[in-house]
């Protein structure tokens, strides 16, 4: 999928805004992550980071409440690479996200960020993800991450979003170095973190909105990407089922 996430400057950012508030328990791990529900992989890789994690951080997400049918916004986050596939003819994304044989999702925006991210475990209304990303634009940095999304339907057609990290960042001078620059880069690390998610939200808008637009730039695809996307159309053309 459309991944520009996790790269150091994103990393280090996390931790210039959350320091003075690590102790309140809603930003525990244990608060948030379901540890007693994951599988011996899925807890190997989150115990990369938890419970040495360098910064915690609940992400301003540029519109927490998102306008999209329940179902279209479910399958797009399920499958960040067929995402990428429609987002890049509606001009949202210039690249690409595939996935990989090991069920992750790569993707590299050619400016100098690039990342991995795993799922970890999927529940109603939460998805879990361990995310290594780098940043070689100038000094070269890296980081890895555990995600937190949830999202839940508020009414019919509306559905709030959030976003939780906790991060581990490879540098500890890095780290050291990034709090130098507190005030000036809340609303960077912000937008950066909320791109592993900004995406799907984006494209399931746009086409609850006008399905009959993404259709068409659907018929356009070579033949390798329409044959991917066959269930997301059956899915864009169909009603939206009763909950």
């Amino acid at each position: 999928m459309p991944l520009r996430f996790i790269c150091l400057r994103v990393l280090l950012a996390v931790a210039l805004t959350v320091g003075a508030s690590l102790a309140t328990a809603v930003e525990e791990p244990e608060s948030l992550i379901p540890f007693d529900k994951l599988n011996a992989a899925a807890l190997a890789r989150v115990q990369q980071v938890v419970p040495s994690y360098t910064f915690y951080r609940k992400v301003h997400l540029p519109k927490p409440v998102i306008h999209a049918r329940y179902d279209i916004f479910e399958y797009l986050i399920n499958h960040f690479d067929q995402c990428s596939i429609v987002a890049q003819p509606l001009k949202v994304v210039e690249y690409r996200s595939e996935q990989r044989p090991d069920g992750s999702f790569y993707a590299d925006n050619h400016k100098g960020a690039k990342g991995v991210i795993w799922p970890l475990y999927a529940a109603p209304g939460e998805r879990l993800y361990f995310a290594h990303g780098e940043d070689n634009k100038g000094e070269p940095v890296a980081g890895i991450a555990v995600v937190l999304f949830r999202f839940r339907e508020t009414r019919p057609g509306a559905i709030a979003c959030e976003l939780h990290g906790f991060v581990k960042v490879d540098s500890w001078m890095q780290r050291v170095c990034a709090l130098l620059f507190l005030p000036f880069i809340t609303t960077t690390v912000d937008k950066r973190f909320s791109e592993l998610v900004d995406v799907p939200l984006e494209v399931s808008e746009i086409a609850t909105a006008d399905p009959a637009r993404v259709l068409k730039l659907m018929d356009a695809l070579v033949p390798e990407d329409a044959a991917k996307l066959k269930e997301f159309r059956a899915l864009l053309k169909g009603k939206e089922p009763p909950r």
